[in-house]
């Protein structure tokens, strides 16, 4: 009984711990899809505390609605203070010129922003959607997506920015990635800014869950500087690629025709 209860409950992205007693832990719940809109779920960051300094880790850092998170990844207010440490020769040292409003970047930008974390590492965080409400589209190949972020860095610091998709069967298995990532530090002239990214392409058929995955992947400096705003996936129906194709083939082929005739006729 309590195995039949243990698979109801995984379809709804919940993990059974079994014990004295019987606790429901949270992990990577499942968001249903809307075609024509954007599926990530508090994709701009808005949801939740921000931390208004840059330097909030651990248990110090406010929940992050719609998001399973690893590391000291967080949210960071856009014009955070930033803060002072002393590093192992014992200068004092400022962390500062965080985004602000006046950064390159988004211009719906908000109050937040994505932020790699106040702490010298690597940090992710994810969400699932189910998209078997669009398995008709999907299962046709007219199931179309468009991911968008803006992705960005700190003045000539190397942290980055990965966001990614994982298609995912109704069994769990990979059936495609796709992703962008943050410019580097020379493609944003070595200054603080957010760029917008993007790319486009097709749900593979019998896909029924999306994976997203924001990677901030620290490199060096006090904090991990990698930022993201206004992440968008959305899923759309489009044609088939093959029929779009030959809809084109097609159509040169007739125009050719009436062009090979109308030399004909005025010869």
């Amino acid at each position: 009984m309590l195995s039949l209860v243990s698979q109801k409950i995984a379809k709804l992205g919940l993990t059974l711990i079994a014990g004295v007693g019987t606790t429901l832990v949270l992990c990577n719940p499942l968001y249903a899809a809307t075609l024509g809109t954007n599926l990530i779920v508090n994709s701009d960051a808005e949801q939740g505390v921000g931390d208004g300094v840059g330097n909030a880790v651990g248990t110090d850092i406010p929940a992050i609605p719609g998001w399973t998170k690893t590391g000291d990844f967080s949210v960071l207010k856009y014009g955070a203070t930033g803060f002072d440490f002393v590093n192992p020769l014992g200068n004092t040292v400022s962390v500062s010129g965080l985004p602000d409003a006046n950064s390159p970047g988004p211009t719906n930008r908000g109050l937040n922003l994505f932020y790699g974390g106040g702490s010298r590492g690597s940090s992710s965080a994810s969400q699932l959607i189910d998209v078997s409400n669009l398995s008709s589209i999907i299962d046709a190949g007219k199931g179309g997506y468009d991911l968008s972020a803006w992705l960005g860095g700190y003045q000539t610091d190397a942290d980055n920015v990965k966001l990614s998709l994982d298609f995912l069967n109704q069994n769990g298995q990979s059936l495609g990635t796709a992703f962008i990532t943050s410019p580097t530090a020379e493609e944003r002239n070595n200054t603080t800014a957010l760029l917008f990214k993007s790319t486009t392409g097709f749900v593979p058929v019998s896909a029924r869950e999306i994976k997203v995955v924001l990677d901030m992947n620290y490199v060096r400096g006090r904090v991990n500087d990698a930022y993201a705003d206004n992440l968008s996936l959305v899923v759309k129906e489009v044609p088939e690629p093959s029929m779009s194709g030959s809809l084109i083939l097609g159509g040169c082929f007739i125009l050719a025709l009436r062009a090979r005739k109308n030399r004909l006729f005025w010869r």
